[in-house]
């Protein structure tokens, strides 16, 4: 199994405008930590259950989340700031 190392820079020497040192189009491969809820736009609450393994891709505002849920392929996009208070709990993590 891959080492996992939190998404986020630290504090110092973090940018606000490059989420992650990712540029919009670019993707990881992340795993859930613990358990993520957030809300997609006016929609349901989205749940993503501990251990899920995530592809995350940065789009220009956001970070468009990829899943599997009961065999079925999910996503959603989660913005950046949203994003970032996931990461900065350490709920997820990105394999090395």
């Amino acid at each position: 199994m891959p080492t996992t190392q939190p998404l986020s820079n630290p504090p110092s020497t973090r940018d606000e405008g490059a989420c992650l040192c990712l540029q919009p189009g670019e993707r990881v491969t992340a795993r859930a930590l613990g358990r993520i809820e957030f809300r997609a736009g006016d929609g349901p609450m989205i749940r993503l259950a501990p251990d899920s393994v995530l592809e995350i891709e940065r789009a220009p505002m956001s970070m468009v989340v990829r899943w599997h849920e009961g065999g079925h392929p999910m996503n959603a996009a989660i913005p950046l700031v949203q994003f970032e208070q996931f990461v900065s709990a350490g709920l997820i993590a990105v394999a090395q």
